[in-house]
């Protein structure tokens, strides 16, 4: 008498292997999680072979992150509008003030630097990881990949300019020393002023200087859906978000959008951060 092959044992197949795999881990997981009931560890029951989490040191939040913060930020549009100059995005008038821009941007990290040292703090002269990947890169790739590039450069730069601007009115607020907040709204002004220019270079001429929340007339993007940037968006300076659209129409009939925002605990360079 032949033995049958479990393959072929009537009742056995593939739903029914995963279907035990699925109980025997559900089972190891209940247990675990139930390991109290019988005087075992207390701790929460684990299942697999991961590795356990790697917790955070503890980062105090102070006029010193902040400063650490706008300094890599500053960085962060060095390294955006250096990459778009690379890949030769804009053109040679453009070009003359995008160099200024840079020149401005490694300047005032030069002088975050100083106030860090006066401070007591240690400098942070390097781009911000977080908003690398999350905003430069994807900005990046999208732009290179457009159906007009040039267009994506120039909003782009504003859009970052912008949060500059929006990042260093928001932290004045918040910030303790009288000295720093004096050095954060002197660069936040710088940032304005080349936020301003971007936008009046490239809608001016067809929208006006005036955003909508003083001109009523003034649309917030344009035909294609694009946002519109204006030299004075508002009677007072803002906070909010920041939003940019740029790249090629993909597959799903839309184009690259994301929002870029003011500094937060995810955004922060803490003491224990390093580049």
């Amino acid at each position: 008498m032949n033995t049958p092959n479990p393959s072929q044992t009537p009742g056995f197949d593939r739903r029914t292997l995963l279907r035990r795999g699925g109980l025997t881990l559900g089972l190891g997981a209940f247990l675990s999680a139930c390991a109290a009931d019988f005087g075992g560890d207390t701790a929460p029951g684990r299942v697999g072979l991961v590795e356990s989490e790697t917790m955070l040191p503890e980062g105090a939040v102070n006029d010193v992150v902040y400063l650490r913060t706008m300094q890599s930020l500053e960085h962060s549009v060095v390294e955006l509008l250096t990459a778009l100059t690379a890949a030769g995005h804009f053109t040679a008038p453009q070009q003359s003030y995008i160099d200024r821009f840079i020149a401005d941007h490694i300047a005032a990290s030069e002088t975050i630097g100083e106030h860090i040292a006066e401070a007591g703090g240690e400098s942070f002269a390097c781009e911000n990881p977080w908003v690398r990947s999350r905003f430069v890169d994807p900005v990046l790739s999208a732009a290179n990949s457009s159906d007009d590039s040039n267009r994506d450069a120039r909003s782009a730069a504003h859009a970052f300019e912008t949060m500059l601007a929006h990042s260093y009115q928001h932290l004045v607020g918040i910030a303790a020393e009288p000295a720093i907040r004096q050095g954060l709204i002197t660069l936040g002004a710088s940032a304005a002023r080349r936020s301003a220019l971007l936008a009046a270079q490239s809608n001016a001429s067809e929208f006006g200087y005036f955003g909508p929340e003083i001109n009523a007339d003034a649309p917030e993007t344009d035909a294609e859906g694009f946002p519109v940037g204006y030299a004075l968006p508002a009677v007072f300076g803002q906070v909010g978000q920041i939003q940019l659209v740029v790249g090629a129409v993909n597959d799903e009939g839309s184009r690259y959008a994301t929002s870029l925002q003011t500094p937060a605990e995810n955004t922060f360079v803490y003491d224990y951060m390093s580049c």
